[in-house]
């Protein structure tokens, strides 16, 4: 009997040194609530004010956080200070190890069970305007994101103080109405995200003025979690965008006036004296020990900058078919997607598939209205000579107005879930097309995804190692749907890469190292497509010749084949879609 109770003892020992730690292992403080108040300028600069209230759980307290963050790149800490049950203490705020984050150094130490409030403001002296478009409107969102804790936070609110003024009158929240905020031009995407969401006034006393306000709240917030506020602003009345460095105006204070100094009184001090005679020595000595010749120092060569990103997880830019063949990396759909589109707008004819020749047909655009298309579009058309081919010097500038489009989008995607959500949007086009395609092998229009079906990479045809087989009635299918477009295909893809030569290799290998496609080799693919198809055969010869599953064995398993099939069957149908149905759009 004594030998059991002694088992069980010892297992009751046993099971309290095991969960002691755990039971030490809990959270340092608690995070119990804290408020964002942001108000932005019409330059597009901030003045944030955060406020944390926290709870102590160490016994021993404590004097510091060590990294409180993460700020923008060019602010300004205004001011910091703390409050807790014996009133206000100071704070003293010092750079972390980690990039723009802050060590919050206290003048006092916190005790267990007590509640503290840490007030930090500071200023972002750039705009964190990011231009977009909804809808065909100019729309501007704000940059700029809370800070993530790695504890979780039982209750956050973000106050936005805009700079869109009320109508007179409109001071306070009840009578701000879902009308005038419609009114005013503001887009809320994600309202229901969060526990609550309300439009409110914040009267400005200088102004005799009241601007719209939004607050919204999220409880329960998880651990390196919380969500960002979407909502857009009208972008017509606003010109400045991210990166504008802008100095933001904070009062200083005004110096007292100063009384005129007796120069002869000064010099006759002892003290004045003594310090211009110890200075002079030192210059003396600085200068002699200046004028020896030394041995060469070894270059200082600076540490590289870790880099800090926006990206969050799961996000997913809204791309079109040029911009998303740009993304993944192919230059040369890029281009040729920029000019199905310009012909499908009416806006050019190609008159010469190789070497390429366009000619601008739209008598507003020839006369110099290009306004209301986009920027690559613009930069294409302004690349024609006078003979209607495109300039080759100048791919670098249509690629980057492409980038300069692509760019603000990206800013906080997710690399990886985009490029697999629009590589599914292809594959889904291109089934789409296929299903289509055996119902009515003659479309009457131009399909709305026609142009993602360009972007697919189409998988290399397997050949029997006993020979040439006979395809099959889809195979045929197939073959006598596209071997009327590969010469018109082959000629336009041809000509593309011949003008941009060079330029489209080291731009592609340059977007490949940006998104992480380190294995891209555009060369090495372009010089097999060439010696196994275009300077072994006569085109036409090929497909008259050999059965249609061994040529695409021979050429097509090439990686251009999607491009070449592609590009052949959208300006047929363009050219189709033109005769038949000539209020077709290209999108």
């Amino acid at each position: 009997m004594r030998r059991r109770w002694l088992v069980v003892l010892l297992a009751a020992m046993l099971c309290l040194a095991l969960f002691a730690p755990l039971a030490q292992a809990q959270d340092p403080v608690t995070l119990d609530f804290v408020d964002n108040y942001v108000v932005v300028r019409q330059d597009g600069t901030l003045r944030v004010t955060y406020t944390l209230t926290f709870t102590e759980l160490e016994a021993s307290g404590r004097q510091l956080f060590r990294a409180v963050g993460q700020f923008p790149e060019r602010h300004t800490i205004v001011s910091a200070a703390g409050s807790g049950p014996n009133g206000p203490f100071g704070i003293k705020t010092e750079p972390a190890d980690v990039a723009n984050h802050y060590r919050l150094v206290f003048d006092i130490t916190t005790q267990r069970g007590s509640q503290y409030d840490l007030t930090i403001v500071y200023t972002v002296n750039e705009s964190v305007f990011e231009p977009t478009k909804m809808d065909g409107k100019e729309l501007k969102a704000i940059g700029w994101a809370p800070f993530v804790w790695s504890l979780p936070i039982t209750r956050q609110e973000i106050s936005f103080v805009l700079p869109l003024a009320l109508p007179e009158g409109v001071t306070e929240a009840e009578q701000v109405t879902d009308a005038i905020v419609n009114e005013l031009g503001v887009v809320a995407n994600n309202v229901n995200d969060f526990d609550r969401w309300v439009y409110f006034a914040t009267p400005d006393e200088a102004s005799g003025q009241s601007f719209l306000s939004i607050r919204v709240r999220e409880d329960n917030i998880a651990a390196m979690g919380g969500r960002i506020p979407q909502f857009f602003l009208p972008g017509e009345s606003i010109t400045v965008e991210r990166g504008t460095p802008i100095p933001f105006d904070e009062p200083q204070p005004t110096p007292a006036p100063s009384q005129p100094v007796n120069l002869l009184d000064w010099l006759r001090n002892p003290l004045v004296m003594g310090l211009a005679i110890i200075i002079t020595i030192f210059v003396l000595a600085v200068i002699i020990r200046a004028s020896r010749r030394r041995k060469a120092k070894p270059t200082y060569m600076p540490p590289e900058i870790e880099v800090e990103t926006f990206q969050t997880e799961g996000v997913v830019p809204d791309l079109s078919a040029i911009e998303t063949a740009f993304y993944l990396g192919n230059s040369t759909k890029t281009l040729a997607l920029i000019v199905l589109s310009l012909e499908q707008k009416g806006i050019v004819d190609i008159v010469n598939r190789n070497p390429l020749q366009m000619q601008i047909i739209d008598k507003d655009v020839a006369a110099g209205r290009r306004e209301k298309l986009p920027v690559y579009e613009q930069a294409l058309l302004a690349a024609l000579l006078p003979d209607g081919s495109i300039d080759g010097e100048q791919i670098q500038a249509i690629l980057d107005a492409v980038a300069k489009v692509v760019q603000p989008k990206l800013w906080n995607a997710d690399p990886q879930a985009t490029r697999e959500t629009y590589r599914r949007r292809i594959e889904e086009s291109w089934q789409e097309y296929e299903r289509e395609y055996r119902g009515r092998p003659a479309p009457q229009h131009m399909p709305n995804y026609m142009p993602w079906i360009i972007l697919r990479e189409s998988p290399a045809p397997t050949v029997s190692s006993a020979g040439p087989r006979q395809p099959g009635p889809l195979a045929q299918m197939a073959g006598e749907a596209v071997a009327p477009l590969e010469t018109l295909a082959n000629d336009l893809t041809t000509s593309i890469e011949r003008v941009a030569g060079n330029t489209i290799d080291r731009i592609e290998q340059g977007v490949g190292r940006l998104f992480g496609d380190e294995g891209a080799d555009i060369a090495g693919c372009h010089s097999a497509c060439h010696s196994a198809c275009h300077s072994a055969c006569v085109h036409d010869a090929c497909h008259s010749a050999c059965v249609h599953d061994a040529c695409h064995s021979a050429c097509h398993s090439i990686r251009f084949v999607s491009l070449l099939n592609g590009i052949g069957t959208i300006i047929s149908s363009i050219r189709s879609s033109k005769s038949q149905n000539p209020s077709s759009s290209y999108r």
